[in-house]
Formats: structure tokens, C-alpha cells, sequence
């Protein structure tokens, strides 16, 4: 690890003797588990918000979209916020968009209030992922880069599973617009957070940063990351890792369930929990499985592929039980948690001047990537005449079809690139 000596640029951080990393992981992970709870929280409430304002499926879909969509916009303006104010500065001014996102959110009585309260709620969380994947690349040594960023999404994991039983059973008692004000309390506590504890960078001796790029230069860095050999396969790679899991844990899971299944709110909200805490447990124990085995692209082909299979007997067996459905998601979750070794990876082939614009590209992957996988989820859905409000099967088999046949192909295309030994450390020259 890196010096954590006094610096102008860490002066002002954490409580002395407190570890810049655990700090990180405290204030970042605090906000990232109310990220994680907006992205993923539609799917328990889906029903009620058609229900409510009468919105089709591919309504729908594109209203849960909307906060990806802004998330993945707002990353590279974003990290060169990070570039020239860091991510202390940074990342609590752009938490007040998420805050007031949440309280209108709340407050909508039509659907374009939902939609500008999703669009806000996607910008504001868009600093926290990435401002911790920053600080990371500061602070933590090359060969930890995943086990961090495994944390950090376990962490965040608490927020999807936030968004499964216990938001059905506050939505049930008192509505689901209170859920969201409070949301929006707790995440202006944890953008406070973000300012106290949080610190930039270590002491110059120990690495400090480079001297501050302008627009121009940001951008030629932009290029320079899409350029790097084998870089713009891992986006697609990525586009095929965690927006497939969450297009079903964060919307289409709770419909599937309802309509297919037969569960209420808070029961599908159970199931969902399954596939969260399955993601949870993944995420833990990927980043030190990478250091053991002491390579990526096999472990993700293997997780890549058994998320193929689980999404395939979901599409080809409309009649499993239940259980069954609820192991194959679960399946879904761990399995499609590889986004964590893919991070690794784009990382070992970008030299410090160009990570934080390559990291912001591998975020726009992932968190751009659910935007349109949800609504091409409601387009898929929607193409399906619906029988008592209920899609039909053959609707739901046409969704798990398309997201299988998605991650076979990114696999075709990811064979193609050697490996990158978590051991081997990150590239030391640019492209």
C-alpha cells in the first residue's frame, strides 16, 4: 500500500490513524448501498407503478432505464471532475442530485415526474462506484484492485437486497413513496460522510497525482483508453456482465415472478432477495479467487457460461417450478457477478494516466448497459398480448433468450484476448 502520509491534497480526510481504504469503503459504501437500492428498487414495485400510473411494459422499461442511462452519461464529464477535484470534492456535490431525485421521486403524480426523479436519482449516484474505483487505484496495491472492488459492490449489495423484501414490506405498511424520502435523508448523511472521512490521494513522495488535464487533453485520454489493444472488447465483455443481472434482479425479475409465478409483492420480493444475497456472496469471494488462481479471462468465460445455461433453461422451460426459478436467478446473480474480474482486467492493459478514463468506459458498460437491456426488456415483453394484465410465457422465454444469446456473443468475442495475471500489475505505458 501506498504512503498515507500528510499532504496538502489529504489534509483535510479521514480521522488520523484511520486506514484511507477502510475509510473508503466506510463513507463510499455507506451512499453505495442507497445506489444500489435506486437502481434495483422498481422491480418489487413494478406492478404497483403500472398500476398506479398506467404504465405499459415498455413504459416501464424505459423509466427504469432512465437511471442508467444518466449513470453511464455522467461518467467521464465525472471523472474529470475526479482528475481535477478529486473524489471528496466531487462526489457529495453530485449526491445532491440523487437526494432530490429520491424526494421527487416521492412526489410524482404523473410519469414524467418519474421520469425526471429517475434521470436525477442516475446522475447523483453516478460519482459513488466510480469515486470508490478512484480511490482504489490510489490507495490499494495492483494485485487487490478486484478484492476491493469486490467489497465494495458486497457492500453495495445490502442496497439490492434493500430493494427486495424489506422495501415490499414498507411499501405495503406505509406506501413506497415514503421509502424514498427516506432514502433521500440517509443519502445526504452519507454525502456529509463522503466529505469528512474520504482522502484523495496519498503524499506526493508516495505517488501523488499528475498536474490537472484540460477538456481537450481529457478527451485525446478518452480516445487514448478506446485505442488500447483488446480495451473496446472488454466494454462489450462488460455490457454482458452485471446489466444482465440487474435488468432481471432490478426489473423484469419481479413482473417474471408476478406473472408467471403467481407471487405477490412481498413473496417475489423473497426471491429477489435469493438472487441478491447470491450476488452478495459472489462479489466476496471472486477478487481473492482471481489472486489465487492468478488469472481472469478463464474464471470469467466459466461464470460467463453457467449464466448462459441458467438463463437458457429459464427461456426453454416456461413450466419449472418455482424453486427451481428461484435457483436458476440465484444462478444468474453469483454467476454474473464477473464485472469484478473484468474491471481488473481493463485496468492491467491502462497506465495511471489513463485509468480513470478507462475505468469511467468500463462503467458506462456497466451501468449504461442496463438502460437499454431494460427497455429492450419491455420492448420484448410488450411484443406479447397480455392476458389479465399478465404477459404470457412465451413473452418472459423471448426476455432469457435474448440476455443468453447477449452473453454468448460478448463470449465469442472476449475468447479472442490472452489473459491478464492479477500478478502481472497494471500497463506502465499508454497507447
Amino acid at each position: 500500500m501506498r504512503s498515507q502520509a500528510d499532504s496538502p491534497a489529504a489534509a483535510s480526510g479521514p480521522p488520523r490513524g484511520l486506514d484511507p481504504l477502510i475509510a473508503v469503503i466506510v463513507c463510499f459504501g455507506a451512499v453505495f448501498v442507497l445506489s444500489q437500492f435506486f437502481r434495483a428498487s422498481n422491480a418489487v414495485i413494478a406492478k404497483t407503478l403500472s398500476a398506479e400510473f398506467g404504465l405499459s411494459p415498455e413504459a416501464l422499461g424505459v423509466l427504469t432505464g432512465l437511471f442508467f442511462l444518466s449513470f453511464g452519461a455522467a461518467q467521464i464529464p465525472v471523472g474529470m471532475l475526479f482528475d481535477r477535484f478529486g473524489a471528496r470534492r466531487t462526489a457529495p456535490v453530485v449526491l445532491t442530485s440523487a437526494i432530490a431525485g429520491s424526494i421527487l421521486y416521492g412526489l410524482a403524480d404523473g410519469e414524467a415526474m418519474l421520469m425526471a426523479g429517475r434521470l436525477l436519482l442516475g446522475f447523483g449516484c453516478s460519482a459513488v462506484l466510480m469515486g470508490s474505483l478512484f480511490l482504489f487505484g490510489q490507495w490499494a496495491p495492483a494485485a487487490s484492485f478486484s478484492t476491493w472492488m469486490g467489497r465494495m459492490i458486497a457492500i453495495g449489495g445490502a442496497g439490492g437486497l434493500l430493494s427486495t423484501t424489506p422495501l415490499a414490506a414498507v411499501a405495503d405498511a406505509l406506501g413506497w413513496r415514503v421509502a424514498f424520502w427516506g432514502a433521500a435523508g440517509l443519502t445526504a448523511a452519507g454525502a456529509i460522510a463522503i466529505y469528512a472521512m474520504a482522502r484523495d490521494r496519498p503524499s506526493p513522495e508516495g505517488g501523488g497525482s499528475a498536474p490537472a488535464e484540460g477538456v481537450r487533453e481529457s478527451l485525446r485520454g478518452v480516445r487514448a483508453a478506446l485505442a488500447t489493444p483488446g480495451f473496446p472488447t472488454l466494454i462489450l465483455m462488460g455490457f454482458a456482465s452485471y446489466p444482465v443481472v440487474i435488468t432481471v434482479l432490478g426489473l423484469w425479475g419481479g413482473p417474471f415472478l408476478a406473472d408467471r409465478h403467481g407471487l405477490e409483492p412481498v413473496e417475489a420480493g423473497n426471491a429477489l432477495l435469493v438472487m441478491a444475497a447470491a450476488l452478495i456472496v459472489a462479489n466476496l469471494v471472486l477478487g481473492p479467487l482471481e489472486r489465487r488462481l492468478d488469472m481472469r479471462k478463464w474464471p470469467i468465460l466459466v461464470l460467463a457460461a453457467a449464466v448462459v445455461a441458467a438463463l437458457g433453461l429459464l427461456a426453454a422451460l416456461p413450466a419449472l417450478p418455482t424453486w427451481a426459478v428461484i435457483v436458476l436467478l440465484a444462478l444468474v446473480g453469483a454467476c454474473g457477478s464477473y464485472n469484478i474480474m473484468l474491471a481488473g482486467h481493463a485496468r492491467s492493459l491502462l497506465p495511471d494516466r489513463l485509468a480513470g478514463r478507462g475505468m469511467a468506459l468500463m462503467a458506462i458498460a456497466f451501468m449504461g448497459g442496463p438502460a437499454v437491456l431494460q427497455a429492450l426488456g419491455g420492448v420484448i415483453v410488450g411484443a406479447f398480448p397480455a392476458t389479465d394484465g399478465a404477459a404470457p410465457a412465451i413473452a418472459y422465454q423471448a426476455f432469457f433468450a435474448f440476455l443468453a444469446a447477449q452473453v454468448a456473443l460478448a463470449c465469442l468475442a472476449y475468447l479472442r484476448l490472452p489473459d491478464a495475471k492479477p500478478s502481472a500489475g497494471f500497463a506502465t505505458e499508454g497507447a
